[in-house]
């Protein structure tokens, strides 16, 4: 009976076509135009633009980074367990939730930059309180919304794409759509910003704001659960109802007993402080150490967006054939390592081009089979616990990136106090007439740009090369297990 139950499955299996993959991914495009305007330019915005103190721009990092650590697997683990209408008369489970996050999340977007024009800490000292709140606030607003939106997105890609070719081909496409996102990020938003003009800030991110909304609508088709997403969804249905609900200190308990949890949770912690780090710090280096216009940002990451393009479909090429994920991983980790090395010294503009190309074209190894190997998790733990339970296993993979990236600004404050950065000086000239050792001050650009990442990079890579514990022969048998029992 089961081996018949199996052959159907097999039988209805469908196949989606690379449109419908390039309609999905258009919202890791939304999403990394999103991110990358903010990574860019929150910061140096906040810091050298606005002049908010740097304890207090810590600060309010830290209690963000708080606020974070319980949201985002909190929305993992209520998105796992939330029964609402639509779902009960329509069947659909992830859509509605990613319509519903979406308008206030760009909108907490423009919040960000919408400080006011007369708030001036560096005039007057008791702006930085109000300053603060509003960074702080706005902060957390925009965390919530997205972390709605991203475990659903997330959640949606195993049951959308079950087949292992399926999700690597998706993935491979969802590389390139990000870097596109990425790309036109830093292309686009800096031609509206002036150097040291708040208000530009503002035009940028109504700009950043309009853009994800064009991107959103082109990824509805991919997005929408089509018939094969909601007959899974019915399949689990009755044996959802009979289960017993778990606490979600209980649920968070069964996402670590899994080693390989664990080792992609290090992974993802490690590459997403590499890359943002770059992101974050690169209008520093463009300032400081470079010297030069905001536009040359762009000269910058697009060697690194080309690198990431051309590697792409070579990682895709490497992870069919040898058929571990586990080593293409960790080969383009090392990669993105070597990347990092010239940045310790480089002091000229093709020096930092030639080594964001190379950090490029090992970040695409992360991008391609991120939603892979977090999808053989997934299954892993559902032949475990005979259960699917992914919305709280993707909400800890959102918590950790967003670790990662309030780890950033922390990293950043610590070096600026140290290396006497001073806050309020958006040019070189400024920094060298502000601060009492200005060559320290730019070397400590280079230290958290790139020699700080760089370490935790490789010692997060090394970690996950210990712990991860999922062979090819492993996924197989598990897929086998899944389709077999309707899971």
């Amino acid at each position: 009976m089961l081996k018949t139950e199996k052959k159907e499955d097999i039988d209805t299996k469908a196949t989606h076509s690379k449109l419908t993959m390039i309609s999905f991914n258009l919202s890791g495009t939304m999403t990394q135009w999103v991110y990358a305007s903010m990574g860019f330019f929150v910061i140096f915005f906040y810091e050298t633009v606005i002049g908010l103190n740097i304890l207090y721009a810590m600060t309010a990092f830290v209690l963000y980074s708080i606020y974070n650590a319980i949201n985002d697997p909190l929305m993992g683990y209520l998105m796992g367990k939330l029964s609402a209408p639509f779902e009960k008369t329509r069947h659909w489970k992830r859509f509605p939730w990613i319509i519903i996050s979406l308008l206030p999340w760009l909108f907490s977007f423009l919040l960000i930059y919408a400080v006011p024009l007369d708030w001036n800490p560096q005039v007057d000292a008791s702006y930085n309180l109000p300053v603060f709140f509003w960074m702080l606030i706005s902060l957390c607003i925009y965390d919530t919304c997205i972390s709605l939106f991203e475990v659903n997105t997330y959640s949606l890609f195993p049951d959308k794409f079950p087949d292992i070719d399926e999700r690597r081909t998706s993935q491979s496409i969802g590389t390139v759509l990000g870097l596109l996102g990425t790309t036109l990020a830093a292309i686009i938003p800096p031609m509206f910003i002036t150097k040291g003009v708040q208000a530009s800030y503002r035009t940028s991110s109504l700009v950043v704001f309009i853009g994800g909304i064009i991107f959103f609508l082109l990824s509805i088709p991919g997005l929408w659960e089509d018939k094969q997403t909601i007959e899974q969804y019915k399949k689990r249905a009755d044996t959802l109802d009979r289960e017993k609900p778990e606490s979600f200190l209980k649920a968070a308990k069964t996402v670590f007993k899994f080693r390989s949890a664990i080792a992609r949770f290090i992974l993802t912690f490690g590459w997403q402080v590499a890359v943002v780090q770059l992101q974050y710090s690169g209008t520093y280096v463009v300032s400081f150490i470079l010297d030069a216009e905001a536009d040359t940002l762009t000269l910058l990451l697009l060697p690194m967006i080309l690198g990431a393009i051309i590697a792409a479909p070579i990682w895709l090429s490497i992870s069919k054939k040898i058929n571990d994920n586990k080593k293409t991983v960790v080969y383009g980790g090392l990669v993105m390592f070597i990347g990092f090395v010239p940045m310790f010294f480089v002091a000229d503009l093709i020096g930092w081009m030639i080594s964001f190309f190379i950090f490029g074209l090992g970040l695409a190894s992360q991008w391609n089979l991120e939603n892979p190997i977090m999808g053989d998790i997934v299954d892993e733990a559902a032949v475990t616990t005979k259960k699917r339970q992914q919305g709280i296993f993707y909400g800890y993979q959102s918590f950790f990136v967003r670790i990662g990236h309030s780890s950033i600004l922390i990293t950043i404050a610590i070096v600026h106090i140290l290396t006497g950065f001073e806050e309020g000086a958006p040019t070189l000239a400024e920094l060298k007439l502000v601060s009492p050792d200005w060559q320290l001050a730019v070397f400590g650009v280079r230290v958290h740009a790139a020699i700080i990442p760089a370490i935790i990079l490789l010692i997060c890579i090394f970690a996950f090369w210990k712990l991860y514990d999922l062979t090819p022969e492993k996924i197989k048998a598990n897929k086998e297990f899944l389709q077999e029992f309707g899971l």
